[in-house]
């Protein structure tokens, strides 16, 4: 029932903008090309919505989130805001835009601010963790989300190189090595805007058997583009191998909360182990204290800013689509 009441309720919204922007198009024929434009512009917001993963519908998703982001908000009030400047002077309400940026980059991109994000983001992985749930279960299988965590070979590099997000990997195979599951499923598809034809996953198995974790007990994953296709994929592959859908699902402390709710959506009984944590003060007995420093913008912070709000939209649009399980 709410995820219905809230689709009418946004649904009403978007209609009201729409009609907003097709009244001030004006009513003569001049305005027919704008009009035209705003048909067009709604078609692509819906193929968007429903399609995310279609090469029209991913190129005005990526649009969307940035203009969302707080550095893409900001430039685009920043290039609105240049707009208004003729003739050596500047319109209303063009100070106002230029302050709001600042505003907005300058909390965004500070350490204490993004610490405090990340923390909101994580705390219900940080109840996780202080209770050893992820720690004392067995499941028939762990779940490592992949994708992003390694880098492609290409001819310049000869081993796999991996990212700030890899930590999920050790951890996998950490958890394989307790005994908790006889196998782990890596679910990476293909990479993103690389021009190397290379599935993820593969290159995630080749560093597991680096970790001591058997060819034997990993089973590939590689079509899960997305949190969502991976819970398909993935209870697809329990189900063709007899495996009981109980899991022990491994990701980043922030994605964690989407990640349990879509897989339980699926009909898994989910374990969640979060991992790459970002908040630094995660524990209320904890003797860290911000410094001076913590207050003045650093790009880490942005990015860390950044990273947050894109899973606050993510675990939205999942909520929208009707893909998490109640309790969200």
């Amino acid at each position: 029932m709410l995820i219905i009441l809230t689709r009418i309720v946004f649904c009403i919204l978007l209609i009201c903008i729409i009609k907003s922007l097709w009244d001030n198009s004006g009513g003569d024929k001049r305005n027919l090309i704008s009009k035209l434009l705003l048909v067009f512009s709604i078609i692509l917001l819906i193929l968007a919505f429903y399609a995310p993963d279609s090469p029209v519908g991913a190129a005005v998703f990526r649009f969307l989130a940035f203009a969302f982001k707080p550095l893409g908000f900001s430039i685009i009030l920043l290039v609105y805001a240049t707009t208004l400047i003729s003739g050596g002077g500047i319109k209303g309400p063009a100070p106002t835009l230029i302050i709001t940026a600042l505003i907005v980059l300058i909390i965004t991109s500070a350490p204490v601010f993004a610490v405090w994000a990340a923390q909101e983001a994580e705390e219900d992985a940080i109840e996780v963790v202080g209770s050893s749930a992820c720690c004392s279960e067995t499941a028939d299988a762990i779940v490592l989300l992949g994708q992003g965590t390694t880098q492609p070979i290409i001819p310049d590099r000869i081993q796999i190189q991996l990212t700030k997000t890899a930590e999920r990997i050790i951890y996998a195979a950490q958890l394989y090595k307790k005994g908790l599951a006889p196998y782990i499923i890596v679910s990476a598809g293909p990479r993103i805007e690389d021009d190397v034809n290379t599935v993820e996953a593969v290159d995630i198995k080749r560093v597991l058997i680096e970790l001591g974790v058997p060819r034997s007990a990993i089973i590939l994953e590689p079509n899960g583009a997305t949190l969502h296709e991976s819970a398909i994929e993935t209870r697809e592959i329990l189900d063709e191998r007899g495996l009981e859908p109980v899991v022990i699902l491994v990701t980043s402390a922030i994605q964690i909360r989407r990640g349990s709710l879509t897989f339980t959506r699926e009909g898994m009984r989910v374990i969640p182990a979060p991992t790459d944590f970002n908040a630094v003060n995660p524990y209320e007995d904890s003797t860290y204290r911000f410094v001076l420093a913590d207050f003045l913008p650093k790009a880490e912070a942005l990015l860390l800013t950044t990273e947050v709000w894109e899973e606050y939209l993510a675990l939205f649009y999942y909520f929208l689509r009707g893909w998490l399980a109640p309790g969200f």
